[in-house]
């Protein structure tokens, strides 16, 4: 939160807890093989994105290093990494205090690129320094490009957000930047009660679709003078494209929080309109939560905070702040009255009940005396009991996180149904403990079903960033929209989870893609599944159209045979039961699931960029 002149050390007590007995989820970083601390400098980033990097049909965690080289981690399906940062091509981010991360397909070409956020040099920590853009090379190797014509992006960046502002079916970049002159204000005996920093201009990329980028900032209208922690592009008034909401830290003092209606499709640029639609906060903005968490087909907004935290509920055309009407301000640490200093957040469906909960990530920064925050500040976890309100989960649940936590984000990273939560943690102080950032593994148990999408734009960009989904069940609407990173400073997957309760099956899915103009109604949609739908071409005709395959035989008594036109093209297979328990993964066409029980089992064909189809599957 602070610029690195002003940020003192602190002494705090810090201390992951495991639990055995009644938790809703467990720490499985070591399990996991996913255990990382964040390097932090001056209490600045801590971010992580969930992302399929090699379209294998699983998560695969890219993870900020801060002053240490930042990691890529594969998932081997089961929720199980292994480390590829050595041959993946990361090595510049050695040279670079890294801070948050993004994904996207800049170049369509099937498969996630990642956007790094920088604050400075590693040798020469008076040097800001450009962010870093590496293009995916389709073999979990990367190629950094962002250096190609990019010459005033040299400045304190601490999130950004892909968006297709134009529409035009690439995707754009617009990053929001931190601090750039620390001035603060005194009262008559010496000591500070304000702040007046000079604060970075936040700057809009547009892509030129060769590669390169343009910064069209100023031409756009985007004149942010606030100090940004937080950015997100969103479509909050539901037109088809996508709007920019700011994040700054110091509202009280400098900037209150900005939102940017896109107007370019109207033939004109973005307006400022925070204050028409009561948004426009004066507070210690740290990251973005978005959902839309009462289902009544518009989202929300939740703002992390140094203190009470700000809930943005949409109510016909404008916002009303609604933290406290559903008990979520999360406004002292819980142990004391000192202020509770809050950073990466993120709205999901963790019991599969058809409402989204809320995850809190909290952690101490050092500030002047003024600003009483707490040393002792948990992670948080709010259940949404679907009345408009939340009930904050105590210590059985698991989240039990008292170490300095920054960014979170979350994925189902071993495929069986259960949202799983990843919180960075920072590398000091330890005061005796080894810190480590927490996986919170989703060990709930209860019966709920749940459907998962993986969009792909064909007209739009592929990453399909700006679309909204539609599930209806029964009498049951759910909507969630894609977009290119929120929270703080992370992102988190982009298989969209929707927990459906006790209803075994899907009426329908609508998707409306970027622009509005173009909506999608899909069928076919397996319940326990991922759903694989493309912009223009229905599931059906996907399945028929893509890498065609057979099984036999079927029925089996546990052995079967995969073979067809294009087999050649195989990447693995997984059987799950009717319950969307993972059954067996298998990279090789004959796969043996003689051990499971009599029965029906769904197959999945995985190609080369991902999933092909798929066939249930009758076990003898």
């Amino acid at each position: 939160m602070k610029a690195k002149r002003i940020i003192t050390s602190i002494a705090v007590l810090c201390l992951c807890i495991h639990f055995s007995y009644g938790q809703q989820f467990i720490q499985a970083q070591e399990e996991a093989n996913l255990e990382h601390v964040f390097s932090q400098d001056d209490f600045n980033g801590g971010g992580v994105a969930f992302v399929d990097l090699d379209n294998d049909g699983d998560d695969d965690a890219y993870l900020v290093g801060g002053k240490t080289t930042d990691k890529i981690f594969i998932n081997d399906g089961n929720g199980v990494f292994t480390e590829i940062t050595a041959s993946a091509g990361l090595e510049i981010t050695e040279e670079y205090y890294t801070t948050g991360v993004i994904y996207g397909d800049i170049d369509n070409d099937g498969d996630e690129d990642l956007y790094v956020n920088t604050y400075y040099l590693i040798a020469d920590k008076s040097q800001y320094s450009r962010n870093l853009l590496f293009l995916n090379n389709g073999d979990l190797t990367f190629t950094e490009i962002w250096g190609n014509g990019i010459q005033k992006d040299k400045s304190m960046t601490m999130g950004s957000t892909f968006i297709d502002y134009d529409l035009d079916g690439d995707l754009d970049i617009y990053n929001g930047n931190y601090v750039k002159e620390v001035i603060f204000t005194y009262d008559d005996d010496g000591a500070i009660d304000g702040f007046a920093h000079k604060c970075f201009t936040n700057l809009l990329y547009r892509n030129n679709g060769n590669g390169l980028f343009s910064d069209v900032s100023q031409s756009m209208g985007l004149f942010e003078a606030g100090c940004a922690l937080a950015v997100t592009a969103t479509d909050y008034d539901n037109d088809g494209d996508m709007d920019l909401l700011v994040g700054n830290d110091f509202g009280p003092f400098i900037e209150p929080n900005m939102v940017f209606r896109n107007d370019y499709n109207e033939g004109g640029k973005f307006t400022e309109v925070a204050s028409v639609l009561g948004a426009d906060q004066e507070m210690f903005s740290m990251g973005f939560a978005i959902g839309d968490y009462d289902n009544d087909l518009d989202l929300d907004y939740y703002i992390s905070n140094l203190g009470k935290n700000v809930f943005l509920e949409k109510e016909g055309d404008e916002f009303v702040e609604s933290a406290e009407a559903a008990g979520i301000e999360n406004e002292f640490s819980g142990y004391n009255s000192s202020l509770s200093v809050s950073w990466g957040n993120l709205f999901a469906d963790i019991d599969n009940d058809m409402d989204l909960d809320l995850f809190v990530a909290n952690g101490y920064v050092a500030a002047p005396s003024f600003v009483d925050n707490s040393t002792l500040d948990p992670d948080r976890l709010f259940i949404n009991n679907g009345d408009k309100t939340f009930t904050e989960a105590d210590s059985t649940s698991g989240i039990n996180n008292h170490l300095v936590s920054r960014g979170c984000a979350y994925s189902d990273i071993d495929m069986d149904g259960k949202i799983d939560i990843l919180s960075i943690v920072f590398d000091k102080p330890g005061f005796g403990f080894t810190p480590s950032s927490c996986l919170f593994k989703n060990a709930t148990t209860n019966t709920n079903n749940w459907v998962k999408i993986k969009l792909e734009g064909t007209e739009s960009n592929r990453s399909a960033y700006g679309s909204k989904i539609f599930v209806y069940t029964g009498n049951d609407i759910q909507m969630s929209e894609l977009n290119g990173g929120a929270s703080f400073c992370s992102h988190n997957t982009s298989y969209m989870h929707f927990g459906i309760g006790q209803y075994e099956s899907i009426d329908s899915v609508k998707i409306v893609w970027p622009g509005g103009k173009n909506s999608q109604i899909e069928t076919e949609v397996l319940v326990n599944s991922v759903n694989y739908i493309k912009e223009r071409i229905s599931t059906k005709t996907a399945e028929l159209d893509s890498d065609y395959f057979t099984i036999s035989p079927s029925p089996s008594e546990g052995i079967i045979t995969i073979s067809g036109t294009n087999s050649s093209q195989f990447q693995k297979a997984i059987i799950f039961d009717q319950l969307g328990k993972r059954v067996v993964t298998s990279y090789s066409k004959q796969i043996d699931f003689s051990f499971s029980p009599s029965g029906t089992y769904f197959i999945k064909v995985y190609n080369q960029k991902g999933l092909a189809s798929t066939k249930k599957i009758t076990k003898l």
